[in-house]
């Protein structure tokens, strides 16, 4: 993510929580609202960590849902 956000293709905020790690925010200014939030995705599966702490190997797909 912050590879993409250093290209101006993707912004985000979030925070980062000390026993969870980084929480999402927002994703190209759509805030977690309205009970909906960011869940990261792996290989078509919602992770079970969190996005700071999921490892990513080559030709895994990523995806961001707003759910």
């Amino acid at each position: 993510m912050q590879g993409l956000a250093s290209s101006e293709a993707l912004t985000f905020t979030g925070k980062e929580f000390p026993s969870l790690g980084f929480f999402v925010e927002s994703i190209n200014d759509v805030k977690n609202a309205g009970g909906k939030y960011w869940i990261l995705y792996r290989n078509g599966a919602q992770s079970k960590v969190g996005a700071s702490s999921a490892t990513i190997s080559p030709g895994d797909v990523i995806e961001w849902r707003y759910e």
